[in-house]
């Protein structure tokens, strides 16, 4: 009497769930994981007659058949530990997101918003931006730069004192708690003004422009004076911890083509100056160039400064500039995809949510992260979940 005995396993195609609790695995004994997770099909033939039923020895059939399925087990799970994985903490997502290893069903996302006047400084601004940085679920924490310098009155510029290098100190304490809060597991990226950003709080655009054409030496006073002070807080940062930062840069718009020389004297050799610190003994930095003043007509000239991932307005004086323009362009990932001023702020969380995977789907996998060109306050937090939760891979 012959006999033939034919297992086939089926294909279970596992969809992997992303999030804190899309992340959780059912533990599964090896023989389980291996009978759901890998195609096999065992044809075990017996051949028999009467006689050899009568003198088989059961005990070393199933010594064979255990050792069969042990060493099938074996393989199961080495295919298993192969397959890409979504780390464990977000710090490890943007370390795998960086280095183009990321499984690509899963997207990083941030958006930045400012928070009310009485969230700006102490406790109250640290709590704000740990309440956010929750209810988004946004890959990296940001910290945003709220303290401003003081005015420099008109016709008081030969008066004009530097402030203290330490002028910073309340920022940094905000930072230093969002870092011993969220650090661990989180980059906390404190945002970096550029030295022109910071004149222009004291200035103001026009009278920068005429110093710059009129009283020069007086300007690089002043901008010497504030990069100081940004490059000890970058440094002090960097004592409580701070792997990376959010580097931002003006003055390199189209407004200032009227003055020769202006980006090279005033903004090039500052910008590279602040992000150089920034980015010695660092690994997670994000370069802003920031349009929020006024367009740009080409950002050649930022090609090398340095960043892990470039955040690009979307438009060059009216010509669209397409996160692929970005990759092709600085040869690195990027952030954004929505516009702060458009439908993002008007659009249901369905429709956002069909729009980041529009945006996904259309770029380079493990090269977008879901974000906007700019802070974002008038979207609802609803659509600010929804594209943060559709870049996580929810349907």
């Amino acid at each position: 009497m012959v006999g033939e005995y034919v297992w086939d396993t089926k294909v279970i195609r596992t969809q992997k769930r992303c999030g804190k609790e899309k992340q959780r695995e059912k533990k599964e004994d090896t023989f389980h994981l291996f009978m759901r997770l890998i195609p096999i099909k065992i044809n075990i033939f017996l051949i028999f007659n009467e006689r050899y039923l009568q003198t088989l020895d059961i005990q070393r059939y199933m010594k064979k058949l255990f050792f069969l399925f042990l060493l099938a087990g074996t393989v199961a799970a080495s295919f298993v530990s192969c397959a890409p994985r979504i780390p464990e903490t977000k710090k490890g997502i943007m370390d795998a997101f960086v280095a183009g290893t990321l499984d690509p069903s899963y997207a990083p996302a941030a958006f930045f918003i400012h928070f009310g006047n009485d969230q700006k400084v102490g406790d109250a601004a640290v709590q704000a931006h740990l309440k956010y940085f929750r209810e988004s679920d946004m890959d990296i924490l940001k910290v945003q730069f709220e303290q401003t310098v003081p005015r420099i009155p008109a016709g008081e510029e030969n008066a004009f004192e530097p402030i203290p290098e330490d002028f910073y100190r309340p920022t940094l304490e905000i930072i230093a708690s969002l870092q011993e809060a969220e650090g661990k597991d989180v980059y906390v990226l404190p945002t970096i003004y550029s030295t022109y950003q910071v004149a222009r709080q004291s200035l103001g655009e026009n009278r920068i422009k005429a110093a710059a054409k009129e009283n020069p030496e007086f300007l690089k006073a002043v901008f010497n004076a504030y990069r100081d002070a940004l490059l000890w807080l970058i440094k002090e940062c960097k004592k409580a911890g701070i792997l990376g930062f959010y580097m931002c840069t003006q003055g390199g718009e189209m407004t200032f083509n009227e003055i020769p020389g202006f980006f090279e004297t005033f903004i090039r050799d500052y910008d590279l100056a602040v992000m150089g610190e920034c980015t010695r003994d660092t690994k997670m930095n994000i370069l802003h160039i920031c349009n929020w003043e006024g367009p740009y007509e080409d950002l050649t000239r930022y090609k090398d400064y340095p960043a892990q991932i470039i955040n690009t307005p979307l438009d060059l004086n009216g010509v669209p500039f397409t996160l692929q323009d970005g990759i092709d362009l600085f040869g690195r990932p990027v952030l954004g995809g929505f516009d702060r001023k458009g439908s993002f702020n008007t659009l249901s969380a369905e429709e956002v949510t069909a729009e980041a995977h529009a945006i996904l789907k259309a770029n380079p996998a493990s090269r977008v992260m879901i974000g906007a060109d700019c802070t974002v306050g008038s979207a609802p937090l609803a659509n600010i979940q929804a594209a943060v939760a559709a870049a996580h891979g929810a349907k």
